[in-house]
């Protein structure tokens, strides 16, 4: 799962793809979970997390996609969390030169 902070020297957005490790535990028909280990696996910035998606998702977009199935992809593929779908897509729009005329489909320039 993708993650965003801000750079603490530059103050730029940064993405981290995090693992996590949940423990859990079933006892007299109560379930609770904690999480046992977490590691940042790789540290990229917006823009390079952007070009690796538009790099491998070359393929499946298409003239008319919607942000919608867009966003699903981001999540679903690259682990990227809802309330970051927005930002990413905004900064794809500009790399693949697309832009979103009625705010639900995107369109080739």
């Amino acid at each position: 799962m993708y993650i965003k902070t801000t750079c603490t020297k530059c103050g730029n957005a940064d993405f981290h793809d995090i693992h996590w490790w949940i423990i859990g535990e079933i006892k007299k028909d109560q379930t609770t979970a904690r999480v046992d280990e977490m590691e940042v696996c790789d540290s990229v910035s917006e823009e390079e997390l952007a070009s690796q998606i538009v790099c491998e998702l070359r393929g499946f977009m298409y003239n008319g996609i919607t942000v919608d199935e867009f966003c699903r992809i981001l999540k679903k593929y690259y682990g990227v969390a809802s309330k970051y779908c927005c930002d990413l897509i905004q900064r794809m729009k500009k790399e693949l030169d697309m832009y979103c005329p009625d705010r639900q489909h995107l369109y080739y320039v």
